[in-house]
């Protein structure tokens, strides 16, 4: 998935509030808490799913700024 595709994405997922317009939301959880996540953050998990060598600690770096 390139850069325009996870722009496009992100644009889509937080154009609106209505569930009519936007279905759904994705949100992050870990263990017994979680948080929403902004459209920045969105762009920025996406670009991990696209291009993380070791997903595992591209994840807990993602976790330690996004929560």
């Amino acid at each position: 998935m390139d850069d325009r595709r996870i722009k496009e994405l992100a644009n889509f997922f937080y154009s609106s509030n209505s569930s009519k317009r936007v279905p759904l939301r994705i949100s992050i959880s870990m263990g017994m808490s979680g948080s929403d996540l902004t459209y920045e953050g969105f762009i920025h998990l996406m670009e991990i799913f696209n291009v993380s060598i070791n997903i595992q600690k591209d994840l807990k770096t993602f976790l330690k700024d996004n929560t």
